[in-house]
């Protein structure tokens, strides 16, 4: 009568160890770039947001002869939407525009420290806060 071997069934405790240490260098390498890359495109959504949002201005100015909203400041963006013929969504930055004579829009991070800032002129917007790119 011949011995059956038994086959083998599974990993080794080893093996699984092996594999968990790797996948947790892996995912150490991968998070920070993550994150880094999620930051730079929240900045980029606030910059091109900035942008447009002059841009609106702009025309709103060449239609009513002053910046919206005339003489004040406003946070509320279906107000802005509404006003400057915009659909400016955003979960992750708060907006202000300060109108009349000149013209001036910030975007502050919801939650954070960082700030994005543009005027009238074609400059960029500047960032404020930390950290800053």
């Amino acid at each position: 009568m011949g011995h059956r071997s038994r086959g083998r069934d599974g990993f080794t405790l080893m093996e699984l160890i092996i594999v968990v240490v790797i996948v947790g260098i892996l995912a150490s390498l991968g998070i920070p770039s993550y994150l880094n890359m999620k930051e730079q495109a929240l900045d980029k959504e606030a910059v091109s947001s900035l942008k447009l949002l002059r841009a609106a201005n702009r025309y709103y100015r060449s239609k009513f002869g002053v910046y919206y909203p005339n003489g004040s400041t406003t946070s509320s963006l279906p107000q802005i939407n509404a006003n400057l013929s915009l659909d400016l969504r955003s979960n992750n930055w708060v907006f202000s525009v300060a109108g009349g004579g000149s013209f001036s829009a910030n975007a502050s991070r919801a939650g954070g420290n960082r700030s994005w800032a543009i005027g009238a002129t074609p400059a960029d917007p500047v960032c404020s806060g930390s950290p800053c790119p």
